[in-house]
């Protein structure tokens, strides 16, 4: 018998490609679950009796037959649309006044659902029916129509429908035409629960013990996992690996459900816990469980579990019809009304989108009620760890030891049980309904009490064990022996003999903390006396003239001296040459305000300043520019010019030199402002354990710096307010919406184009793709390098660009994840990555400002972890430092020259 494509089959594919394979291969036919049959039986009685008013109302309809659909018959039912290998069934076809080669007429197809609501599976059948006609009559129609269970129709826009049926259709005109076609593998997902195969897919799975019984799992997961050899549960259990969390997370917690983890639980049989649950628990609890139809948007039995100590009290609030909603929600309200202070709490998110809808339903506040719901799987999912499949109610329920009178209870059997009440008011249906939600009721208490027994008693249950780092902590042997270990290897240091190491541990006080440190010193550095050497040179200074309070008061000359000891560096033609200046003056007196005051050379310097503005210069320099750590400074420092320099200092002298050129980097931010593009880029630095950013600004000639808590774009949106220039950046999501121009990284691009491609030897499709780029790429670089980057020569390459477009990237449908994945990239830059094409001089790539944020990088790895505000000081002084280099002036100069205009100051001559 030959293979044809039918609705049925595509349809299939998309919920299941092994499902399709099936039907097209001619498994026996098993029998439909109850919903799926329901859902038949309501489409069937909805196709009679629109079909019998059709009829009524027209008497020109008649069954489909070719020559019927020649001859322009109004309505034809029952249509099998047939053409190649194509055979889609229509329940009926209506004609329009569109030319087609059939005339001057054409037909829309109409089809029937079993449901309310229109889901993607109704549309995909749909479209597929216009495909088939479009071939059969010569033009796609250009709307079609789904009539739902209540005799509405709705109409259906065909647009772009091959993009939606050509990734299926290619894969089954694959099978047909093949002799023996190799099927599918078994990947089980959402759609098994209604799947007539379900159990002959489910019993496969687990006899392979197939990854995809892992709740949650993709098939793009499935997929990676298979590239590294895991193709069962068991191999992915072995992949898990117990780790510290690292450092710069600052969330507390990370609740990311760990595939590698649950499938360890599985083999083990072990309940893992990544953290301790937090439920505050409480004398009184409401335990709430909500049933309704969605298909429906109605809600019928709402169950409220009430425990108090002595008591446990359950609540049953049914409704008959969608009228009797109201008065059941009103009945939950006043029940809830009477706990004010109890929790409410639920599983997943099904019952607080219940409240929220009801609630604007029927116009009452649900603020308070929302504000004391707890949704319990939100403490499971990512910390706790069953021994189960997934994460749902009915799984782990039945772990810990709760059960469901109907084998077969579940949320989808409801909506069976629901039916045929409504259909037949059984009361054994009502009464398997109320049964049903009462035993989730109590499930859902059972596993509150089960987390907080794992709370209380995690540590002695056997069946309970730690991830990661509480692993550690649970073993204090083990914490104990790693400390004495770290003693031992303490024996290395060359100052052992001063300050000893004492093995026990419950000493109050080691032996080294004798060594007194001298009062006052910040703790973290070594105290320093220092006594002032002797001048070098004395220099006499006048006294100040007029009070600088007083304004114009005349000072009177005092016989009281001032003096202040400088300690500098001076650059000279041969060097740096160290002084030692004595600065002395007469103190002037103030009349009118009775103060003294100093002459105004020595008023210049800080009350307590010893060191000179190149002597800070010096040291900023070897820091800034040379990368160098403090410790490594200060001994230059004391080796070359015999001055000892603590670090604390040199970081207050980074502090003064940012204030003393604040005003310069006020002048970068105003030049780059100006300019007709600006490169961005970023990176991490280590603040006392955390991640920060810093991100780079420049445009090849100024550049600046700035620090930010977190990647979130906001400081790149303030810095570039108002900016009408073009950004050059990376292909980092935050830079996308900031308001002006942009031109994206092709470095990048064709970086991981290249890195995708050596991974991916065998995936022949990506690699004509990448070729593609290349010859698209290629000839527009070898323009640029023989012409430059000049306007008039790269637009010409725009047409170019529309055609590779048009061929490779629009509407065009793919097998390979690699080559979609850059589809979609090519798609949403389609602008931002050829503006170097529209303007003169703008460069397609960004390695200008990674060549300014290396410096950051080198030395962020260089350095311990820094602070927030000797970083931020440390930023301005290298936004300085970069733009020097960036205009071949030499920073080292700059900073003894005491210039704060950066423009002014000349570049080396060479």
């Amino acid at each position: 018998m030959a293979k044809v494509i039918t609705s049925q089959i595509l349809v299939a594919y998309a919920q299941c490609p092994y499902k399709a394979f099936l039907l097209m291969c001619g498994e026996p036919s098993r029998e439909l679950h109850e919903h799926e049959q329901i859902v038949e039986q309501q489409k069937s009685h909805v196709k009679t009796k629109y079909i019998d008013v059709l009829k009524k109302d027209n008497p020109n309809v008649q069954l489909y037959q070719q020559n019927n659909l020649e001859h322009g018959i109004d309505y034809l039912i029952n249509a099998q649309l047939s053409i190649g290998t194509l055979l889609a069934t229509c329940c009926f076809l209506k004609k329009v006044n569109d030319k087609s080669s059939l005339g001057n007429f054409s037909y829309e197809p109409n089809i029937f659902i079993g449901s309310y609501q229109i889901n993607e599976t109704a549309k995909l059948e749909l479209f597929f029916i216009g495909y088939v006609l479009a071939q059969i009559q010569g033009c796609l129609p250009n709307v079609g129509h789904i009539i739902t269970v209540d005799g509405k129709s709705h109409r259906i826009r065909f647009k772009n429908i091959e993009k939606n049926l050509i990734p299926i259709l290619e894969p089954l005109q694959r099978w047909v035409t093949s002799l023996s076609s190799e099927p599918p593998p078994i990947i089980l997902n959402k759609h098994c629960p209604i799947c007539q195969f379900k159990m002959l897919c489910r019993a496969k799975a687990l006899q392979d013990n197939h990854l995809s019984l892992l709740n949650g799992i993709t098939p793009k997961a499935i997929r990676r996992y298979e590239k590294k050899g895991i193709f069962t549960v068991k191999q992915l259990s072995y992949l898990f690996k117990p780790h510290k969390r690292k450092k710069g997370k600052r969330n507390k917690f990370d609740n990311t459900h760990k595939l590698e983890l649950q499938a360890l639980a599985i083999r083990t049989g072990k309940i893992y816990l990544q953290y301790l649950p937090e439920l505050c628990r409480q004398s009184t609890e409401l335990f709430l469980d909500i049933e309704g139809v969605p298909d429906q948007d109605l809600y019928y039995l709402i169950g409220l579990l009430v425990c108090q100590p002595d008591t446990i009290k359950l609540y049953s609030f049914w409704a008959n019809t969608a009228e009797e909603e109201r008065q059941i929600w009103q009945q939950m309200l006043a029940v809830i009304n009477q706990y004010s202070n109890a929790p409410i709490y639920h599983y997943g998110s099904y019952e607080s989108r219940a409240i929220s809808k009801l609630a604007k339903r029927y116009k009452t506040s649900s603020d308070t009620i929302i504000q004391r719901l707890v949704n319990v799987n939100s403490y499971i999912h990512g910390n706790i760890y069953f021994p189960v499949y997934s994460n749902s109610l009915k799984e782990i329920g039945s772990f810990i030891g709760a059960t469901w009178t109907s084998p077969v209870a579940s949320g989808l059997q409801s909506l069976v049980w629901q039916h045929y009440w409504q259909e037949t008011s059984d009361t054994q249906y009502k009464d398997c309904l109320l049964t049903y939600n009462a035993e989730d009721c109590h499930a859902l208490k059972l596993l509150v009490d089960e987390l907080s027994k794992i709370k209380t008693s995690a540590d002695t249950l056997s069946e309970v064990e730690f991830s990661e780092e509480h692993q550690k902590q649970k073993n204090q042997i083990v914490t104990e022996i790693s400390s004495q270990f770290e003693t031992m290897l303490n024996f290395a240091h060359m100052d052992y003999d001063k300050k000893k190491i004492n093995f026990r541990q419950d000493t109050n006080q080691s032996i080294h903390e004798e060594v007194k440190k001298k009062r006052g010193v910040k703790k973290g550095y070594e105290g320093q006396r220092r006594i002032n050497p002797k001048a070098t040179k004395i220099i006499e200074v006048p006294a100040a003239v007029n009070c600088p309070i007083c304004n114009n008061i005349s000072l009177k000359i005092t016989t009281r001296l001032a003096t202040r000891l400088i300690i500098n560096l001076v650059l000279t033609k041969n060097g740096v040459k160290k002084t030692i200046i004595k600065y002395l003056g007469n103190k002037g007196y103030c009349p009118q305000c009775c103060k003294f005051y100093n002459p105004p050379v020595i008023s210049k310097y800080g009350h307590s300043q010893l060191y000179g503005h190149g002597f800070k210069a010096w040291l900023i320099y070897h820091r800034v520019a040379m990368r160098l750590p403090y410790e490594s400074i200060s001994e230059m420092m004391q080796e070359q010019f015999g001055e000892k320099i603590l670090a604390g200092s040199i970081v207050t002298f980074i502090k003064d030199f940012a204030q003393y050129y604040s005003e310069t980097e006020k002048f970068i931010i105003q030049s780059l402002l100006k300019s007709p593009s600006i490169h961005v880029d970023e990176t991490t630095i280590n603040i006392k354990g955390f991640n920060w950013y810093g991100w780079v600004f420049t445009n090849e000639e100024y550049v600046v710096f700035k620090l930010s808590e977190t990647r979130e774009a906001t400081i790149v949106h303030e810095l570039l307010l108002g900016y009408t220039g073009i950004l050059i950046s990376d292909f980092y999501a935050g830079y996308d919406s900031v308001q002006c121009r942009q031109q994206k990284c092709w470095v990048h691009l064709i970086r991981d184009l290249n890195d995708d491609l050596r991974e991916t030897p065998f995936d022949t499709e990506y690699e004509m793709f990448v070729l593609e780029v290349k010859n698209l790429i290629i000839p527009i670089m070898e323009a640029i390098q023989k012409y430059g980057l000049k306007k008039r020569v790269l637009e010409k390459f725009k047409k170019e660009v529309d055609k590779f477009y048009q061929l490779f990237i629009t509407d065009k449908w793919y097998r390979s994840d690699l080559v979609i994945k850059y589809q979609k990239r090519f798609k949403r830059y389609r602008d931002s990555l050829f503006t170097f094409l529209e303007e003169d001089k703008i460069l397609w790539h960004n390695n200008v400002a990674e060549r300014a944020i290396r410096h950051l990088a080198i030395q962020r790895d260089i350095s311990t972890p820094f602070h927030e505000s000797s970083t931020r000081n440390y930023l301005l002084l290298l936004s300085i430092q970069q733009t020097c280099r960036f205009q071949g002036k030499s920073f080292f100069k700059f900073l003894f020259s005491e210039e704060t205009d950066i423009k002014k100051f000349k570049a080396v001559k060479h």
